[in-house]
């Protein structure tokens, strides 16, 4: 019986910004990352305004970037697992 393909938990978007620095942004479904960046990101790409980056929904912190700034963009799923969570936890 074949097995149902894994969904990650999560995505965190790597940032790479001008000066090799990365900032690593979190996000739920990859629903919200396409939504950024097309609403957001995409639209604002050869700016130079700040442009608000959300971050996790419990989180005080707010982070803005400068979308001209960005030198790339990678997208990586994070996959949790159930059976270690059980095990260790």
């Amino acid at each position: 019986m074949p097995r149902e393909p894994r969904k990650p938990s999560e995505y965190i978007v790597h940032l790479l910004m001008e000066g090799s620095q990365t900032v690593d942004v979190r996000f739920n479904t990859l629903e919200e990352v396409s939504g950024w960046y097309k609403g957001k990101f995409a639209p604002k790409a050869a700016e130079d305004d700040l442009i608000p980056v959300p971050t996790r929904e419990n989180s005080q912190e707010i982070l803005f970037v400068r979308p001209r700034r960005v030198s790339a963009i990678h997208v990586e799923p994070v996959f949790s697992s159930s059976v270690g969570a059980e095990m260790f936890g």
